[in-house]
């Protein structure tokens, strides 16, 4: 079983002492019962682990946590920055949900930050995942990308920046508005730039080339504990990775090739021009 001590010796696996800025992407429900802290109620082990992972980071350091709002946008006007996200984020960013996190200011891509926090509130967001972006300040700072319980097709949205910034034909810009509800008084509209693929059509991904390739990255991290799958690499390795790959062929990454370049022929120029209304 997983105690508080054996976490700590994880962490210290897949963190360094030198590292500064710490993004997790979790999924703890793939070993939570194979959690044992001590305490008397199991549903306040997401709020525990939370608890441990904050000793780790301190006052030093900073952590990120996914905050996003993707399908709660679809379906409400106003987004409450105090009670709204998206389930899909974890257990663990829903217990810092309700705690006094820093959020940044996105109405669909915004991170929960716990630690030293000065940074971040000096930088501007603009885009998801482009220049002015959360993954650009993290390319910039060399953060530690982290996966907790997750295999890193599902637990990495960093991977998105590289068909930014190549500009990839599958996507397209388009600006997100939202209101935003800060607190009982106060009502803001934030807004990102999204560089988007089709709400009409899916596509279907394959990290496979992505993820050979963090294996054999210098700054891979890996637990050696074989009841948790908790996994790093650093934003540096990850930017020749995704360079590498998408120089030579970005299609590597997208399984129904077919059915997407007929989108971008037939249907991507109505489906942009219906975004504009």
């Amino acid at each position: 079983m997983i105690d508080e001590n054996s976490f700590n010796e994880a962490f210290d696996e897949v963190v360094n002492n030198n590292d500064k800025i710490i993004v997790l992407y979790s999924g703890i429900w793939t070993f939570i019962n194979n959690l044992n802290f001590n305490i008397k109620d199991n549903s306040q082990l997401p709020k525990t682990l939370l608890e441990i992972i904050e000793k780790k980071i301190g006052k030093n350091k900073t952590l990120f946590l996914p905050s996003f709002t993707g399908k709660i946008f679809s379906n409400k006007k106003i987004i409450n920055f105090k009670r709204n996200i998206d389930k899909e984020n974890g257990v663990l960013s829903l217990s810092a949900l309700k705690k006094n996190y820093y959020r940044t200011k996105q109405p669909i891509h915004s991170y929960l930050v716990y630690g030293d926090t000065s940074k971040i509130k000096k930088t501007k967001i603009l885009s998801s995942w482009g220049e002015n972006s959360l993954l650009e300040f993290f390319s910039k700072n060399n953060a530690r990308i982290c996966t907790l319980g997750l295999p890193w097709n599902k637990g990495c949205a960093y991977l998105h920046r590289f068909e930014e910034i190549f500009n990839v034909p599958w996507r397209y810009k388009k600006k997100i508005s939202s209101k935003v509800k800060i607190n009982k008084k106060n009502l803001s509209k934030y807004s990102e730039i999204k560089f988007c693929s089709s709400n009409k059509y899916k596509l279907i991904y394959d990290y496979k080339p992505f993820v050979k390739y963090i294996e054999q990255a210098k700054s891979f991290k890996k637990s050696t504990n074989n009841l948790i799958k908790f996994e790093s690499i650093k934003a540096s390795c990850l930017d020749k990775i995704g360079f590498n790959i998408f120089s030579q062929n970005p299609w590597i990454i997208i399984k129904n090739i077919r059915e997407t370049k007929n989108w971008i022929k037939n249907f991507k120029d109505l489906e942009i021009l219906e975004s504009l209304n």
